[in-house]
């Protein structure tokens, strides 16, 4: 805005000398401008320690008087530019401020009524040849001030939007990490209350295989107490990855993760059926992240492809996009509407009717995303399967 009062007084002199033949104290006139030049080139430089933005207000209140006296004084159709300042303050400064720079506006006015330089063109001369110029100043004049005063209000409307969107986002972000405290809570509690039995339950399997492996024709005990001991560890490993499953990577540094190590550990936790239906392609090497919490949400948007599609394959194909990588998940399944596409990412939200799923996969997968100042989208359709993009920016 100050560059732009500086651009139009320059240009405004240059008119009226160059154009209009008006005379005018050239070098005056033309050493306040610099001085607006100086300080705003102040402004500019030292943006987070310049001083109050009130004092430099106060300065091109002080600079527009000075070029008004040399130029007419009150019959000087540019004096309606103290307006474009009190408007400034009054959005920008707290009122002590605007009302000082409103009495200082009308002060200085007041003042050139009684001192002035005057001059022949801008003022009403007898209403003869200089009235015209007159009148044309007054309509540049009142262009030029509800122009600034336009744009200032409209981009303080369109920051005021921007900031408010900001401000909604926040309060849904932090929605969600409140509910997914209370998940990683409740993962630590099942944790440490299911970690006693479980233990329990593998030492009398363990005394079981023991005992059959005595006895003849037991062939069958022990294979069955060998199959509860590795549904042990399975659960074990459940355990052990709720809280990273929970979204718990803050803590995790950033690391480069291999690609290709992330499509086999996903392929190795997935069944052999799912495994041969798991398709992987990659144009890049490795991807910035939180390597446990990643490989997580891979699992979980994959096996969440799985559940859509019966006999269907369930794609990932990664690739460099700007500075940010982008995958793109991409399922043949029967799809989702538009509602459940809406709440997809809810907690404990879910289509499934199997009891084993809670609903978080998704959650998970967008509060990770989040954190990482990256964006997920879903794109879907009934019976037309499910593509799901996820942008994560790399830092170098």
């Amino acid at each position: 805005m100050r560059w732009g009062a500086l651009g139009i007084q320059a240009t405004a002199i240059l008119i009226a000398t160059e154009g209009l033949d008006v005379a005018l104290p050239i070098m005056p006139m033309w050493s306040l401008v610099a001085a607006g030049v100086v300080s705003n080139l102040w402004l500019a430089y030292r943006k987070t320690n310049a001083g109050h933005l009130g004092a430099f207000l106060v300065l091109d209140v002080a600079l527009l008087s000075g070029l008004l006296y040399l130029s007419g004084g009150p019959t000087n159709p540019f004096s309606i530019i103290y307006v474009v300042y009190i408007a400034m303050s009054a959005v920008m400064l707290a009122p002590k401020w605007t009302w000082t720079i409103a009495g200082l506006s009308i002060v200085s006015f007041a003042t050139l009524f009684v001192v002035h330089v005057p001059s022949e063109h801008l003022g009403h001369a007898g209403h003869g040849g200089g009235f015209q110029t007159h009148l044309y100043g007054m309509f540049v004049a009142l262009v030029l001030a509800v122009a600034l005063i336009t744009y200032f209000v409209s981009q303080l409307s369109v920051e005021l939007r921007r900031r408010e969107r900001a401000l909604a986002e926040a309060e849904e972000r932090t929605h969600r990490w409140g509910k997914l405290a209370s998940i990683a809570t409740l993962a630590a509690g099942a944790a440490h209350e299911l970690g006693t039995p479980l233990g329990t339950i593998a030492v009398a399997a363990k005394e079981m295989e023991r005992q059959a492996r005595t006895l003849p024709g037991a062939e069958a005990l022990v294979e069955d107490a060998e199959l509860i001991r590795e549904e042990l560890e399975r659960c074990r490993r459940v355990l052990d990855r709720m809280a990273s499953a929970g979204g718990e990577h803050v803590g995790e540094a950033l690391s480069l993760v291999s690609v290709e190590a992330i499509f086999e550990e996903v392929r190795s936790r997935l069944s052999s059926e799912q495994a041969e239906r798991w398709v992987t392609s990659t144009e890049v090497e490795t991807i910035e992240a939180p390597g446990t919490a990643l490989v997580q949400m891979v699992e979980n948007i994959a096996r969440n492809g799985f559940d859509a599609c019966d006999a269907g394959r369930v794609s990932l194909h990664v690739r460099q996009i700007d500075r940010a990588v982008e995958l793109c998940f991409v399922d043949e399944g029967h799809g989702m509407d538009e509602q459940a596409m809406r709440r997809a990412t809810e907690p404990f939200f879910t289509t499934k009717n199997t009891p084993d799923r809670m609903g978080l996969g998704l959650f998970l997968a967008r509060t990770l995303v989040d954190s990482l100042e990256g964006r997920l989208a879903i794109e879907s359709a009934s019976d037309r399967g499910t593509t799901i993009r996820v942008m994560l920016p790399q830092g170098s």
